[in-house]
């Protein structure tokens, strides 16, 4: 089962647990009312006054493969608050392989019911509201509050920003709000003035019109989207919204005691529990299987490194020079890929802190594995690295892509690229390129540092 969309929201209000049930029962009502389900398209409720968990569970046959299409929407009171889930789901329903679709865009009923409900929670985050609509900042104390909502340590969605000024149309619009409801804060810069004060706030140039800025939480690399439309970043703010999701551990339902003219109802509800349990332990089991593979693979693969490190131990020159270890790494590192540029620059830097670029090439190998593997979508590939690599920044400063491009530049595939994100080893760096069409992770090159707008 492979989550394609998902978003969850908390409020401290319990009381509104009534409202959104109401809400969720209005938008299945819409999209599949009573009159019109079938046994292709089964839906599952869980719903009484004294569970602590609501469940909707609504299954779509998709007629183009051996797939079903689920939608789950949970709700769950805790001590402390009342919790929202959705999901959105491709299920395999016979035993193929099918093309791996990470993400699905919401359709505009699911669209409906998550902006329904983040315009029933209410909820702020960093103070301000999370809602389904675009905020515009259109004066020097808009870009002002803006800036600082944007470095406010509390926030905890993504902020995407486009600078209007000079566009005959954005990028962004009200439909990229409603589908990014409960995901992302959509914001519109609409004049030079607050446009400046937002810029003014960092001291640089973080915002413009050539670009759309996302601005991650938690102190994370900002991006910038240079596309005509807002596809790709759509995409990317689900993904990380579905990298959020916390594992949902529900309870079974209390059982009451059954009256004795509903023994037989009573007798196929629980076959249907057993029916239902049973698909759960072998799906479970499926899994069980694949995870454990996988934990042997990452065991075999922690021996290997720990030996490798052990033997840095015992001899003091082992891996010493930068060359020696880049030449050790190709051999034994195999899920990044090595240009010739890479070596090419290993062998003549003659750095001699090989040790800590090759821990630093095991790190971003073990990443690339996940990659190759599916664990993540390829699309949120740099905040992984953001998270596991010290050092790590994810582009190029502005003037070294316009002035010293070729110095960043490989051939790769007919085609020149260019190796932006970059792992800073002290003298040295680790630049690299993420082959979106393949997943490769190719090393570009490793040396001193490349020319940038701090070097002439």
């Amino acid at each position: 089962m492979i989550t394609t969309y998902g978003f969850s929201i908390a409020t401290p209000n319990k009381d509104l647990r009534q409202s959104a049930i109401d809400t969720v029962f209005r938008w299945l009502n819409e999209v599949h009312p009573h009159e019109k389900r079938t046994n292709s398209t089964p839906v599952s409720i869980r719903h009484s006054p004294n569970d602590p968990i609501f469940r909707v569970d609504v299954l779509e046959q998709d007629p183009q493969q051996a797939a079903a299409r689920g939608t789950t929407a949970t709700l769950i009171v805790s001590k402390n608050e009342l919790y929202f889930d959705l999901r959105r789901t491709l299920r395999p329903t016979k035993a193929a392989l099918l093309p791996r679709r990470t993400i699905d865009h919401p359709e505009p009923r699911l669209s409906q019911l998550v902006a329904e409900i983040v315009g029933l929670f209410k909820v702020r985050d960093a103070n301000e509201l999370i809602k389904s609509e675009i905020n515009l900042a259109k004066d020097q104390l808009d870009g002002q509050r803006l800036a600082a909502f944007a470095e406010a340590p509390s926030r905890r969605l993504p902020l995407v920003i486009e600078t209007t000024v000079g566009k005959p149309r954005a990028i962004t619009t009200a439909a990229t709000a409603h589908q990014l409801a409960g995901i992302a804060h959509v914001a519109h810069i609409t004049s030079h003035v607050a446009e400046e004060a937002f810029n003014d706030f960092y001291g640089a140039r973080k915002i413009s019109s050539s670009w759309i800025a996302v601005m991650w939480p938690r102190g994370a690399e900002p991006e910038n989207f240079f596309q005509q439309d807002d596809d790709e970043l759509v995409k990317q703010l689900i993904a990380a919204s579905v990298g959020s999701l916390v594992t949902l551990i529900l309870a079974p339902p209390k059982k009451s005691k059954s009256e004795p003219g509903r023994d037989f109802e009573e007798l196929r509800r629980i076959n249907q529990e057993l029916v239902e349990e049973n698909e759960g332990l072998l799906e479970n089991a499926n899994l069980t299987a694949m995870l454990g593979a996988q934990k042997t693979e990452e065991r075999d693969l922690a021996i290997s490194q720990l030996t490798t490190f052990l033997l840095m131990d015992d001899d003091k020159s082992y891996l010493d020079k930068v060359s020696d270890a880049v030449a050790y790494a190709q051999k034994n590192l195999s899920n990044l890929v090595f240009h010739e540029r890479a070596i090419e620059s290993a062998n003549s830097s003659q750095l001699m802190n090989g040790r800590r670029v090759y821990s630093n090439l095991v790190e971003l190998n073990n990443l690339a594995a996940r990659l190759q593997r599916g664990d993540f979508a390829p699309n949120v590939f740099n905040i992984y690295c953001n998270q596991q690599l010290s050092n790590f920044a994810a582009s190029i400063s502005d003037e070294a892509v316009n002035r010293f491009a070729q110095d960043y530049a490989i051939e790769w595939k007919g085609e020149n690229v260019i190796a932006k994100p970059h792992i800073r080893c002290g003298d040295a760096r680790i630049h690299f390129y993420h082959d979106t069409k393949t997943n490769e992770i190719i090393v570009a090159y490793i040396g001193r540092h490349l020319r940038d707008k701090s070097t002439n």
